[in-house]
């Protein structure tokens, strides 16, 4: 029997998913690299020590980790749109209420912040595979470079409105955002149909060359009445190849977001606030990636090449600014590039490899637990390197293998072939 087809596909509703999407992803990471700006000021308000500071901007990141897998238990029992609705409603609250008190709300703040984006990471690939009608890859581009916007604006405003609002007005203020996306999202949900086409709406993937899906949302069905199990996520071997890639291309942009300022300060012989620059450009300039995915899978035709020129790009960023620093503006163009086309051609895998909807948020939550909580590793072993070594050849090194090991994963994460069909 055909799938029926989702409300959320009727003229209107990929243009608004795209708003709603776009409006969710700029509130993903705002909350997040909006603290580091001023932590500073809140230290010396609160009496933070530096181990605590770094506590409030590296807590997010270990609740992607953790939380990643409870997401798609959450989903599956509360359905998807209700789950991402509940996360805005408490990401909003969470923002707005955590700077007004002292360090204990401050950090449970912070956790409830995190674990409410981290819905959002794992459920908006999942959104979009299931009412993008067809147009998977532009709609998870659109969403993905929202975050890059996001998480610049938020970098950019946050000295500037705490000089006026203090800096508990400045974080709190974030919430704002967060309420025009919740408004949004209701009222796509309230005209476009909620959990339209629950696990229904699956189509193939969106791979160049991709085989269709052999099993249907409602089950694995192989062939004419033949039926088969739907294998675990966690056993799947290409499931943990996306893992692979999507870890490591975090634990590139989290180490290099955390250290490339002092990086460019050392090599470069440039100031601080012009390393400062350097690293708000290689975060606009991911937009500028993210955007570019689509385009890329259909020039190169493989999702497995577009992996390996990502690899490439950060390499370049690493070697050229450790051996060539003089141009260190190019290396910055390239590699901000490259993290932003890493994160969307991550995201776009995760989005579009699964057999089906359902299997998707299984996927999307493994993916991105297991990833994120490899990316965690990442900051810590290269700011460990640093205060241990001469200089930054060996931390940078260690950079470069992971680089290297991006797109070699890559050859296997961006396969054709769906993630959850029988013997894949």
């Amino acid at each position: 029997m055909p799938s029926r087809a989702p409300q959320a596909r009727r003229p209107g509703g990929v243009a608004m998913l795209v708003v709603a999407t776009v409006l969710i992803g700029l509130s993903l990471r705002g909350p997040i690299v909006g603290v580091p700006p001023l932590i500073g000021r809140v230290g010396a308000d609160l009496g933070l020590t530096g181990t605590t500071a770094g506590l409030i901007t590296s807590l997010p990141l270990v609740c992607f980790a953790v939380g990643s897998p409870l997401v798609a238990l959450v989903a599956r029992r509360l359905g998807l749109d209700r789950t991402l609705l509940i996360a805005l409603v408490v990401l909003g609250l969470a923002i707005a209420l955590r700077p007004w008190a002292g360090l204990p709300l401050l950090l449970a703040g912070t956790v409830l912040v995190g674990m409410a984006i981290t819905v959002g990471n794992v459920l908006l690939p999942v959104l979009v595979r299931r009412d993008a009608a067809g147009r998977t890859k532009a709609v998870m581009a659109a969403s993905t470079s929202s975050y890059g916007l996001g998480a610049a604006l938020a970098a950019a405003v946050a000295v500037p409105m705490a000089g006026s609002l203090g800096w508990r007005g400045a974080t709190a203020s974030l919430a704002v955002l967060v309420a025009v996306a919740l408004v949004v999202w209701l009222l796509r949900t309230r005209h476009g149909g909620a959990e339209a086409g629950r696990g229904a709406a699956t189509g193939p993937p969106a791979v160049p060359g991709a085989a269709r899906p052999v099993a249907a949302a409602s089950g694995a069905t192989v062939g004419r009445g033949a039926a088969a199990p739907r294998p675990g996520v966690w056993r799947m071997p290409s499931a943990w190849w996306l893992a692979l890639f999507f870890g490591l291309q975090a634990a590139l942009f989290y180490s290099v977001s955390a250290w490339l300022p002092p990086m460019l300060v050392d090599e470069a012989g440039v100031s601080e606030a012009t390393a400062g620059t350097g690293v708000s450009l290689f975060h606009l300039l991911g937009i500028v990636g993210t955007l570019a995915v689509p385009a890329l899978m259909s020039w190169f035709g493989d999702a497995r090449r577009v992996a390996l020129t990502i690899a490439a790009g950060w390499a370049v960023l690493l070697l050229g600014v450790v051996l060539v620093p003089g141009p260190w503006v190019l290396w910055v163009v390239v590699g901000g590039v490259a993290q932003g086309a890493g994160i969307g051609l991550g995201l776009t895998l995760v989005a579009v490899r699964p057999v089906d909807v359902d299997y998707g948020r299984s996927l999307s939550a493994m993916v991105q637990g297991a990833g994120y909580g490899l990316a965690a590793v990442g900051p810590v072993l290269i700011g460990w390197l640093a205060a241990r070594t001469e200089g930054w050849a060996v931390p940078v090194t260690v950079l470069v293998v992971a680089a290297v090991g991006l797109g070699l994963v890559g050859l296997f994460a961006g396969d054709e072939r769906p993630i959850g069909a029988p013997g894949r």
